[in-house]
């Protein structure tokens, strides 16, 4: 048997490939992170080295953030601090109501 003698670029056009698929899953997958509140460098550097792996972002919960965003009093979910209705129960939200902000 004898082996098989790569042709010249042959190895660079796997590299580019490589790196131009590792780059779009790294755009979405920061992309996701940042809507959820999450790394996006650490989001974009997953997608870069593990492709289809780092899409798990899509599955995780939104993270809450100070100012930005309150827990629903009725389920718990995490909202949007000037939201006046919940967008996963339908209740209302009150400006004076106390809801947890985080």
């Amino acid at each position: 048997m004898h082996s098989r003698i790569p042709k010249a670029g042959e190895n660079d056009m796997t590299l580019l490939a490589w790196l131009v698929t590792g780059t779009f899953f790294g755009a979405i997958a920061s992309s996701i992170a940042r809507q959820k509140g999450r790394g996006e460098i650490r989001w974009f550097l997953a997608g870069l080295f593990f492709l289809l792996l780092s899409l798990v972002v899509f599955f995780l919960p939104a993270v809450p953030r100070a100012g930005v965003t309150k827990v629903c009093p009725e389920c718990a979910e995490v909202v949007k601090t000037a939201a006046r209705v919940c967008r996963f129960c339908g209740r209302e939200i009150a400006r004076g109501q106390s809801a947890e902000v985080v």
